[in-house]
Order: C-alpha cells, then structure tokens, then sequence
C-alpha cells in the first residue's frame, strides 16, 4: 500500500483531528494507513502546515541519518496518532477520553513543550514554536499541543466522527447550529445516500 501522507484531505478542522486522520476504516477488515515511515510524518507536516520547508528539510535529513531515530519517531507518531484518535472518538459518541491516552497526549506535549519557545503569534497572544527543536519535538510536538488546545477549549459536542462504515475521520463542527454529520459530504454522504438508495431499490 502507497502512503498519501502528503496528500490527504485534510477535514479534520484542526491539526490533531487531521492527524487522527492518517488511518481510516479502522473497524473494517481492510485498514488504510498512511503512516508507514518516518518520511511519512514529514510529508504530512509539510502537507498539513505543521512544518515548513526549513524544519522538512531538517527533519528529512535526521531520519535519514539516523535509522533508530526514524523508527522513534514512527513509532511514537503513530503512538501519538492513536490517542488522539481513542480520546476523539470516545468524545464524539458521548464517553469520557480513556486515561491511558490522555497519559499519552500528555507526556508527548510535556517532553515537546521543554523544548519549545513562546512566542508572539501573528493573530496576537502568544504560542508554542518548535521550529528549533528537536526532531521528534518540531514533528510532534505541534501536534500534541493542538489536541490539548481542542480539549481545554472545545465543546464536546463539537467534536464528531464520520458514520461511513469504510471511514471513521474525525472532525470539528464549526456549523452555525452544529449539524454536520459527515467528513466530506461530497464523498462519504454520497456514498451512503446511494447506498441506501441501492439498498431501497
């Protein structure tokens, strides 16, 4: 399987929901993964605006390097991925975030933000730069801050997951009164509104 990493819709409404998002159809019997190497990360950073071109090329040339760095940093990506996954569709059907991967997003965003500098942001306040730091931090690290951000500040009923059977994606409602039900209703609402009308006729 090709990865699309560096491609992928991104619906998620935020960077965490986004990288939740590089698995789907997860309870199928045919999973989609998109991350499956170190590289993969960096193309998705790249894609989703985590990283920019400096901090690709600097990420790019560690990994390649480093052979145990790289599988560190799939390894706890996709450690990183899951939690935000579990803790977002566990709020999306109306359950508490499992402790364990709050534990998780938790020592992630904990080891990335020492690291990091606060500085101002171009929309006012202050936030999070891990442009300088190190690799594992400046690819995850931005990421794990989003997904304590959307809990510290979201409804939770904002937080949703698509119903398509072959998807499961995560996104944020920022409809007026808050009735999006699917990712993309140009793919997965299709879908399911000719499935049912296969299934009627």
């Amino acid at each position: 399987m090709e990865s699309r990493a560096g491609s992928l819709s991104l619906r998620g409404g935020v960077l965490a929901l986004d990288f939740a998002n590089t698995a789907g159809a997860r309870d199928t019997t045919a999973p989609i993964e998109h991350l499956l190497a170190a590289t993969d990360v960096v193309a998705w950073g790249t894609h989703a605006g985590s990283l920019d071109t400096e901090g690709a090329k600097r990420a790019s040339a560690a990994i390649g390097t480093d052979r145990e760095a790289a599988r560190r940093v799939l390894r706890h990506a996709v450690q990183l991925r899951d939690a935000i996954y579990a803790a977002g569709a566990a709020i999306a059907h109306g359950n508490p975030p499992p402790a364990v991967d709050l534990k998780t997003l938790k020592d992630v965003a904990q080891r990335a933000m020492g690291t990091a500098e606060l500085v101002p942001r171009a929309a006012g306040g202050y936030g999070l730069d891990f442009s300088q730091a190190p690799i594992e931090a400046a690819l995850l690290g931005p990421i794990a801050w989003s997904a304590i951000e959307l809990l510290a500040t979201t409804p939770f009923e904002r937080i949703k997951q698509c119903p398509a059977h072959d998807c499961g994606w995560l996104f944020l409602d920022t409809s007026k009164n808050n009735t999006r039900r699917w990712c993309d209703m140009a793919t997965c609402g299709n879908r399911s509104k000719a499935t049912r009308f296969r299934d009627r006729h």
